[in-house]
């Protein structure tokens, strides 16, 4: 019973620590072996007791080697795991150490390249304030030096200030007057000191973003246009009087350049479709006022009869701002509900949808504002008073078409050589504002509604000058006809019919 007790335990010894070995197996294997008479095994039966302890004996052993080695290639294993750990961490802080260094020689390098950029702005600040020097300098010395040069400073600010005090128009148009050109002269001053063609210390320049040739010419045009165009608005209001041919030429020039230049800058002019579309539109009216400005000075004694002819293509832009106005109040019309089946929809409907979805997709989402609706509004009635404007200089000419004005609206008449410049003058600036507002160098809410206030009150401030200055006179001369005055059309009497 010892002998049996013994085999037993060392059996359950061997079972548990040999996981998956059955018992019967190793019966199997112990008992494996030649057959012997029945008596035989009678006889050796302490024997196979023996056998049996003494292999159970073996398969623990065997088990308790088998279970040590795996804890020697768990303990390997873990060795390996903890030097990969070892190698990764160390790879990390190299990889984070070479990063640091790249970052820190990143930061290095900008600041180098950003000390470069300072020198060379300093660099170029000075040679802007030598030359400034030099042509101050050469202007004393063209007066007659600086004694000279001081009393015409004296004589010219003295007379400006009795100018701009005697001149000031009587009544409530007067004071609009002034306010309106004193927003107008300060915005210029401002749009000037921001524009890129004024250099640093003078001015406060944004940044180009482009450097072709079409930009510069935007760029310097429309600076340059900006200042003529101002010059007359000083030269009216304080003096009352209007520049000469060459200020015309040079002023309408300078404007059709900048109008016509500013496409390729479209592609890299963050804004909405809504922004881009004004803009365009913007650009359709300093365009299109340039032959209004040619109309008015077509009435000069001295003009040429060929600038009758010059004004015929201003047609295109007359029409084109037409057009996009119309894209702008097409696009507030309230679209048909998406939910709405084709079958289902009113012809009403089919109508709005034809006709609005063009627009809409050009100009994208637009909200009905305040701001919206006033500038939608008074641009498009605008469009459709100019194309009237030039319909009737088409058919009548420059003398029939300005009598009635050279006879009774004296005031009006002579406004007529700044008018459209002035014209000009409000919509570049709202455009160079609303620039300023999507690069954000301005809080847009003001560009918004100094767009509303100079690009549609604006010009018809500019169109009803002449009864500012004097309230007798018709709200519109060139649509008044003397009945004691023989009209003909134009164009076929210069064929003789």
């Amino acid at each position: 019973m010892m002998i049996t007790t013994a085999t037993a335990s060392a059996t359950e010894t061997a079972r548990s620590r040999c996981r998956g070995v059955s018992y019967s197996s190793r019966r199997r294997r112990i008992w494996r072996g030649p057959r012997v008479p029945r008596t035989q095994q009678k006889e050796k039966h302490p024997e196979r007791l023996l056998s049996s302890v003494g292999a159970a004996t073996s398969s623990s052993i065997r088990c308790a080697s088998s279970s040590s080695q795996r804890e020697q290639q768990s303990s390997i294993s873990e060795q390996q795991k903890q030097r990969m750990m070892g190698v990764v961490v160390v790879a990390e802080k190299e990889v984070e150490e070479g990063a640091e260094e790249e970052e820190d020689e990143a930061v290095k390098k900008k600041k180098s390249k950003k000390d470069d950029e300072n020198n060379s702005s300093s660099s170029d600040e000075n040679l802007v304030l030598l030359a400034t020097a030099t042509i101050a300098g050469g202007i004393v010395a063209l007066n007659g030096g600086p004694e000279e040069s001081l009393e015409k400073i004296q004589g010219f600010m003295l007379s400006f200030w009795n100018g701009l005090i005697g001149n000031h128009a009587p009544g409530v148009g007067g004071y609009i007057e002034d306010v309106y050109l004193a927003t107008l002269f300060f915005g210029t001053a401002y749009a000037l000191w921001r524009s890129s063609a004024v250099p640093r210390p003078i001015g406060n320049p944004i940044q180009r973003k482009s450097r072709t040739l079409a930009s510069t010419l935007h760029v310097f045009s429309g600076a340059g246009a900006l200042a003529v165009a101002l010059y007359a608005v000083v030269v009216e209001r304080v003096f009352r009087e209007s520049p000469g041919w060459t200020w015309m030429w040079v002023t309408s020039s300078l404007f059709l350049v900048n109008s016509l230049s500013y496409g390729p800058l479209m592609n890299i002019f963050k804004a909405s479709k809504e922004g881009k579309y004004a803009m365009q539109l913007g650009y359709s009216f300093v365009a299109s006022f340039q032959g209004v400005v040619w109309i008015a000075w077509s009435a000069q004694p001295d003009a040429p009869d060929w600038m009758f002819w010059a004004v015929m293509p201003f047609w295109y832009f007359s029409i084109a701002k037409l057009w996009e106005s119309t894209e702008f109040c097409l696009a507030l019309v309230p679209e048909v509900p998406r939910d709405v089946k084709e079958e289902d929809m009113s012809f009403g409907n089919k109508l709005n949808k034809f006709i609005t979805a063009g627009s809409r997709k050009r100009l994208g989402k637009m909200s009905p504002d305040a701001a919206t609706l006033t500038y939608v509004g008074l641009n498009a009635a605008a469009a459709v008073f100019d194309n009237c404007y030039m319909a009737v200089y088409t058919y009548l000419g420059p003398e029939q078409f300005w009598h009635t004005s050279q006879l009774f609206n004296d005031s009006d008449f002579h406004l007529r050589l700044v008018k459209g410049t002035t014209g000009s003058l409000t919509v570049a600036l709202l455009i160079f504002i609303s620039t300023l507002g999507w690069r954000k160098q301005m809080p847009m809410k003001y560009a918004i509604w100094l767009n509303v206030a100079l690009g549609s009150v604006g010009p018809w401030i500019v169109l009803f000058w002449h009864k500012l200055l004097d309230p007798s006179e018709m709200w519109f001369p060139q649509f008044v006809f003397d009945p004691e005055f023989a009209y003909h059309a134009y164009i076929p009497s210069l064929f003789g019919q």
